[in-house]
C-alpha cells in the first residue's frame, strides 16, 4: 500500500482557513455568500427570557395545601436549554391568570417532583439534577411571598418521585433515576437526609407513595418491572410487593382504608392499571385496561379514580373500576389533576365529580363528571 497517497481525514473535513461567516445578525442577514446558516443564525439569536409570573408551556405538576392553595409547576423541551419554573395562586378558580399569581420563580432545571408538605406554607420541589428543595410561602412575620429554606444536593440522579408521610412524624421519601430512595426530615426548619436506601431498585424508581394510616410504610416501583413495600421500622425495611412484571411499572398510589381498604394502584407502560392487597403480596386482585400507551398518573378522589397517560385522553372510573367519562378536550398530553371537595363538606351532597385537568402546550381545563348520569348509563 503507498501511505503517500492517502488522504489526510482530519484536514479534508476541517473547516477551510478561507470560511469567514458573517459574526452578527445583520450582517448575516445580507449575506449570500454562505445561505447555508441555520445554525450560525440560531447562536447568534438571544434566548428570549419569559416573563415574570408566567409558566413554561409544558405544565407537567401541580399540588394543593390544606387551606386550597395550588402551585403549578411548568418546563420547557423545546430551547436550547431545558429549563422550569412555577407559579402559585391562592385557589384553583385563578389557576392560569397572570393577574392572580401570589409568587413565582424560574428554575434552571426541569422541576421533576413537586409536593406540599402538612404545613400548608411548606413545600418540596425536585429537579432533574437531583436536588431537593423546600419552600416557604410565607408566615405572619413575613408575609406572604416565596422564600428558600433548604436545598440539598444528594441524589446522584435526577428526582423523579416525592412524596410526605402523613403521621405526627415530619417525614419526607423521594426517589431518583439511579435506583436510590431517601428519607428526609424537615422537622428542625432545614432539610436533612436520615436515611439512605442506595440501589434500592435495580431501574430508575418511577413513584413512590405513602401509607395514610401509619407513618413507617410506603411503596415504590421502578423501570425494573418490581414494585416493593416499605417498613422502616425494620433492619432490611423492603418486601416484595410484586415482582417480574410483563413491563415496567410506571405509577404508584396507596389508597385510603375508608374508601378503597387500602389497596395498592400500580399502572405500568402497557397502559394498564393493577390493584393489589399488601397483605398478599405478587397477587394482582384486579387490572384494568386504560390506554395502549404507558400510565403516567392514576389519582383516586373518593369512590372515583382517574388514569392519566402519554395521550391527550383522561379516564374516569368508579369503584367497581367502571368507566364513567372520558375527558378529550386536550391536544396533548395531560400531566396531572386537581380534584375540588364539596363546599358544605358534604361528599355525599353532591352528585358529580369536579377537577382540574393540566397538561403540555398550557392546557387548563376545569371538569364536571355527572357520575349518576354515568352509572345509569
Amino acid at each position: 500500500m503507498d501511505y503517500s497517497k492517502r488522504v489526510d481525514m482530519i484536514s479534508a473535513y476541517s473547516v477551510p482557513i478561507s470560511y469567514r461567516p458573517p459574526e452578527t445578525l445583520p450582517a448575516l442577514a445580507k449575506c449570500t455568500d454562505y445561505p447555508n446558516t441555520n445554525s450560525l443564525q440560531y447562536r447568534l439569536s438571544e434566548a428570549v427570557p419569559l416573563a415574570d409570573k408566567q409558566l413554561h408551556p409544558f405544565l407537567d405538576l401541580a399540588t394543593v395545601n390544606g387551606v386550597g392553595n395550588v402551585i403549578v409547576a411548568g418546563n420547557t423541551y423545546t430551547n436550547r436549554l431545558w429549563e422550569g419554573g412555577f407559579c402559585g395562586w391562592d385557589k384553583v378558580e385563578e389557576l392560569g391568570s397572570e393577574e392572580k399569581v401570589i409568587f413565582s420563580k424560574h428554575c434552571e432545571a426541569i422541576v421533576t417532583a413537586l409536593c406540599y408538605t402538612k404545613d400548608d406554607a411548606l413545600f418540596l420541589l425536585g429537579n432533574d439534577r437531583g436536588s431537593i428543595e423546600l419552600w416557604s410561602t410565607g408566615n405572619a412575620v413575613r408575609g406572604t411571598g416565596l422564600y428558600p429554606v433548604d436545598n440539598r444536593y444528594e441524589h446522584i440522579g435526577a428526582v423523579t418521585a416525592l412524596d410526605i408521610f402523613r403521621g405526627t412524624d415530619r417525614m419526607v421519601i423521594s426517589g431518583s433515576m439511579d435506583g436510590c430512595i431517601k428519607l428526609w426530615d424537615y422537622s428542625e426548619g432545614d432539610l436533612h437526609s436520615s436515611r439512605t436506601l442506595q440501589q434500592a431498585h435495580v431501574g430508575a424508581v418511577t413513584a413512590v407513595a405513602t401509607d395514610h394510616s401509619q407513618d413507617s410504610l410506603a411503596v415504590s416501583c421502578s423501570h425494573d418491572r418490581s414494585a416493593l413495600l416499605w417498613d422502616f421500622r425494620e433492619t432490611k425495611p423492603a418486601i416484595a410487593l410484586y415482582e417480574r412484571h410483563d413491563a415496567a411499572f410506571t405509577t404508584i398510589r396507596w389508597c385510603d382504608e375508608v374508601n378503597w381498604n387500602r389497596l395498592v394502584a400500580l399502572g405500568d407502560a402497557a397502559g394498564q392499571v393493577h390493584f393489589i392487597d399488601t397483605r398478599q403480596p405478587n397477587v394482582l386482585l384486579e387490572s384494568v385496561s386504560c390506554f395502549d400507551r404507558k400510565v403516567h398518573k392514576i389519582s383516586f378522589h373518593r369512590n372515583y379514580f382517574a388514569v392519566l397517560g402519554n395521550t391527550p385522553e383522561v379516564k374516569f372510573f368508579d369503584d367497581k373500576s367502571k368507566q364513567i367519562h372520558v375527558e378529550t378536550s386536550a391536544t396533548n398530553y395531560v400531566r396531572d389533576i386537581i380534584w375540588e371537595n364539596p363546599k358544605d363538606g358534604d361528599e355525599k351532597a353532591s352528585p358529580s365529580l369536579a377537577c382540574t385537568l393540566i397538561g403540555w402546550d398550557s392546557y387548563v381545563k376545569r371538569v364536571s363528571v355527572d357520575t349518576v348520569a354515568a352509572v345509569a348509563e
